[in-house]
């Protein structure tokens, strides 16, 4: 008895031992382990830092204008030409924009400006999903793919090509300088890329939906404004803010269709650049009131523009 116990403690201390160095084995490989995943955490790969650099320079490219405009808003004649730039160390004032809304017409401007973009973004959304859903559900038949290219093709025509015929037919019909002529040419410039653009979320919504919806008795226009839109309602709103911008920020159609009556605000911005003299301060002061309102709409709208611009609608 006393040996078989004896050589029972023997192979419990061994087995106990034996457990104890497995266990300091696996300690010690789980610490190599940390350490070698440590040490490629610390790795850089040049690739990364690459894509860090250009994203640094797109940041700044993007963000440094804007900067460059707002403080030189706030800067006064002598700040502004100093050499090199003083861009905080200035003291700043408000002169330039008290010049600007003491401008004649300025808040005619604003409002002309408001109002062009107002309604054409609105004619375009409305005209621009109804023909994108018809568009959509129409059996695929030859030559859409080069309907939709020539869509893109005429939002990508630039100006200029155009711009002297419908100098002449406004002339001819008398609508030079009518702020609804401009809101008609604006939208005639818009709306083949509002429908390009609409077609492809109309696409993503399944038939099966309507057929639901009719089932349960929607008629056509409930079917299009209580189920349809609220689907693609990311695309109407990506499409509104480029449609947006675009009618916002138009130089080259205003500069040769409007006239003093229906100036907009790009005009007014050129406006402070003459052959004599350059005013930096006022022309920077309006550009900044151009910018601001479109900085806070985008922002207001950026979720739904995320998901507009990232496919939206619903996905078979």
């Amino acid at each position: 008895m006393a040996a078989a116990h004896r050589a029972k403690t023997s192979r419990d201390v061994a087995g106990s031992r034996t457990w104890s160095n497995h266990r300091n084995s696996y300690d010690a490989g789980l610490h190599i382990v940390a350490k070698i995943s440590k040490e490629r955490e610390m790795k850089i790969k040049p690739g990364k830092i690459a894509s860090y650099a250009i994203l640094l320079v797109a940041v700044f490219a993007a963000v440094f204008p804007i900067f460059w405009t707002i403080s030189t808003s706030i800067k006064t004649r002598v700040d502004t030409f100093t050499l090199p730039p003083k861009f905080f160390t200035f003291t700043p004032t408000l002169k330039n924009y008290q010049s600007l809304l003491q401008y004649d017409g300025f808040w005619k401007i604003y409002l002309n400006t408001i109002l062009i973009t107002t309604f054409t973004t609105i004619i375009c959304l409305v005209v621009g999903s109804l023909a994108a859903y018809a568009l959509a559900r129409t059996p695929k038949f030859r030559g859409r793919n080069s309907l939709e290219i020539l869509m893109i093709i005429v939002r990508a025509l630039p100006g200029i090509v155009v711009i002297l015929p419908l100098y002449n037919l406004s002339t001819y019909f008398g609508l030079y300088d009518k702020m609804w002529a401009l809101i008609l040419i604006y939208t005639g410039f818009n709306i083949p890329f509002a429908i390009w653009l609409m077609t492809n979320f109309f696409d993503q919504v399944p038939l099966e939906i309507e057929d639901a919806a009719r089932v349960d008795g929607a008629n056509n226009r409930q079917l299009f404004v209580r189920v349809l839109l609220p689907l693609v309602a990311p695309g109407l709103v990506a499409t509104g803010v480029f449609v947006a911008l675009l009618s916002w920020n138009e130089f080259l159609i205003p500069i040769i269709m409007a006239g003093e009556d229906s100036k907009t605000l790009p005009i007014l911005v050129a406006s402070f650049i003459s052959n004599r003299t350059l005013d930096w301060g006022p022309m920077a002061a309006a550009a900044t009131v151009a910018l601001i309102p479109i900085i806070v709409f985008t922002v207001a709208i950026q979720k739904y523009l995320v998901v507009g611009l990232s496919g939206g609608a619903v996905k078979e």
